[in-house]
């Protein structure tokens, strides 16, 4: 086994309306330790109640926690890699009823999402222009980095409906980048650097200012491929590369250790 930041905290599962089949927990679990990844994160889809106008949450109950930790127990996953079972809540389309008392209970670690703008019922820009697209972006991130609980920002300002995104985020000045860094800080909220849309050279070119700033301030970060499938794990190196590239190394990048610790005292505080 490697570095212990050599980790991924954002993984799905068939549990998940758009994981893969294959996609069984003694799979992804798998394909981690052949990786020799230290630790994994499965971070389901769920909210505590359904999403009107949103059917993609229409069975993403809690109950799903206790399932997953039931396959996990059943499989056969032997090796010192250690296992979390968290949540990604979806601050645009439930805002803040995507989180509660009983996930911050039972889950142990809660990413959050802000740019699920694809989604039926979510939120939309007042109109076509950048500087709609960026404002509203940056409101769902500024509402979603002060929610009890939160331990990392999940894949910031990404969204195949929010194009292009380099012109969208060009309108976003320095000092509000700034400020939601700040507020990420302040609530000990880390920053995921996803593999999956650092597949798009536009992602890259768009978010990089972001993520240099943030290093700058002392962000912590996580790093991810977002996996729906075994295979889409090795987006998780794509990821660790891109990062490097912008001078961010693994001291920068949570543990398992420190994710825990960080949930267990938000668990507290709420």
């Amino acid at each position: 086994m490697g570095h212990p930041a050599y980790a991924d905290f954002h993984v799905h599962t068939h549990l998940s309306p758009c994981g893969k089949p294959e996609a069984t927990a003694e799979a992804m679990i798998r394909r981690a330790q052949e990786k020799g990844l230290a630790a994994i994160g499965f971070a389901d889809h769920i909210t505590p109640q359904a999403v009107p106008g949103c059917a993609f949450y229409d069975r993403q109950r809690l109950s799903l926690l206790q399932n997953l930790r039931d396959e996990i127990g059943k499989g056969q996953t032997d090796g010192p890699i250690k296992v979390l079972v968290g949540v990604e809540a979806d601050y645009t389309l439930a805002g803040r009823d995507c989180i509660d008392r009983e996930m911050l209970a039972q889950a142990d670690h809660v990413i959050c999402a802000a740019s699920h703008f694809h989604l039926p019922a979510a939120p939309q820009s007042a109109d076509d222009t950048p500087e709609s697209k960026a404002a509203l972006m940056v409101r769902m991130a500024r509402e979603a980095l002060v929610l009890p609980g939160i331990a990392v920002w999940a894949h910031p300002f990404d969204c195949k409906r929010m194009r292009p995104l380099v012109t969208i985020l060009e309108a976003v000045p320095q000092n509000t980048l700034a400020e939601l860094i700040d507020l990420a800080n302040a609530h000990r909220v880390a920053i995921e650097i996803n593999g999956g849309p650092a597949q798009e050279k536009d992602y890259r070119q768009a978010s990089e200012r972001l993520f240099r700033l943030a290093h700058e301030m002392g962000a912590r970060f996580t790093v991810t491929a977002d996996a729906h499938h075994p295979d889409d794990l090795d987006r998780l190196d794509l990821a660790i590369d891109w990062a490097r590239e912008m001078g961010i190394e693994m001291n920068d990048l949570l543990t398992a250790e420190e994710l825990r610790s960080i949930t267990t005292q938000k668990r507290s505080d709420s």
